[in-house]
């Protein structure tokens, strides 16, 4: 149901993490001030937090020049994910209603902010998804396209959603995902986000927005990607449902130690072997790992109950 103009929120953060973006800071930011004019007819106060990822170049004073309202600094470069979560805790201590994560390289569309974050204004969302699928105006390299598809199948199988696009660089979360979200990983963050909204019980919604070559800067995206963004995703899976990874593990090894003493003690009374068992150790090794990992993850489990 819509809200009425009374519970309507009233400020919405943009979080633009950029790392040495000179060449476009000023342009992105002037362009979500003029967004901010648009939405400020809806009641809607538009703030742009800019976060200067360790930055060696003149980002910083030149998003205060274009006139973002906040520049948060990192010492060093730390990563997207890093800054993200900066902007966001920012959002939240400032006390948003609506926070918006916008990338600095100009490759979205600050006019898309208005269609991305009506379906909080609806209250039919928590968690709100830029979808590039249609919208995308140029040629993405092969690379990215094969890892777009790659985890947005695996995050989709990961939550269940009917994700069409896992890591774009526009998203919106309201209040009540602010105040409890967990970003654990300094590198990606899309991923991390949709698995902590799904295990949180959020709610999820998919907007198309438009998709536009990058205009400076360098992409994060590299071959390195995979191999940075997994391990973060299972350690959010671990941090918050841990059984979901450590069950699967200690029951394949359970059932390769009872499968083996299984087969080997029929092949003894069938008189094919001179002892009940002759892989013992193997046996008993992965039968007392599976149980020792299962012991693990429902210790685990307790904690992040008694956490929450």
């Amino acid at each position: 149901m819509a809200q009425s103009p009374s519970e309507i929120p009233g400020k919405l953060v943009v979080v633009v993490p950029a790392y040495n973006e000179a060449s476009g800071i000023a342009e992105t930011v002037c362009g979500l001030r003029k967004a901010g004019e648009r939405l400020a007819a809806a009641g809607i106060e538009l703030l742009v937090y800019v976060v200067d990822d360790g930055s060696t170049d003149d980002t910083a004073p030149l998003a205060t020049t274009a006139g973002a309202d906040r520049v948060l600094r990192h010492a060093r470069n730390l990563g997207l994910g890093a800054a993200v979560r900066t902007g966001m805790t920012a959002a939240r201590d400032d006390e948003a209603d609506i926070a918006v994560k916008f990338d600095a390289d100009q490759q979205h569309d600050p006019g898309d902010i208005a269609a991305l974050i009506r379906p909080i204004l609806d209250d039919t969302a928590d968690v709100v998804y830029g979808d590039r699928t249609d919208g995308i105006e140029y040629q993405m390299p092969m690379l990215r396209r094969c890892g777009n598809h790659i985890f947005m199948r695996l995050m989709r199988w990961l939550t269940g959603w009917p994700l069409r696009d896992s890591q774009p660089g526009i998203l919106a979360v309201n209040r009540s995902y602010l105040k409890i979200f967990y970003l654990p990983g300094d590198y990606n963050y899309t991923q991390q986000i949709l698995l902590d909204a799904y295990h949180k019980h959020m709610r999820f919604a998919h907007v198309p927005v438009t998709f536009r070559e990058r205009a400076g800067g360098q992409s994060f995206i590299s071959v390195k990607y995979p191999f940075k963004v997994l391990p973060q995703i299972l350690m959010v899976l671990v941090s918050i449902k841990p059984m979901k990874v450590f069950a699967p593990i200690g029951l394949a090894f359970l059932a390769v130690g009872g499968v083996t003493f299984a087969v080997e003690l029929i092949m003894f009374f069938m008189g094919h072997t001179s002892k009940p068992v002759l892989h013992v150790n193997a046996t008993l090794g992965c039968t007392l790992f599976g149980l020792q990992t299962l012991f693990f993850g429902i210790l685990a489990e307790l904690i992040v109950r008694l956490r929450h």
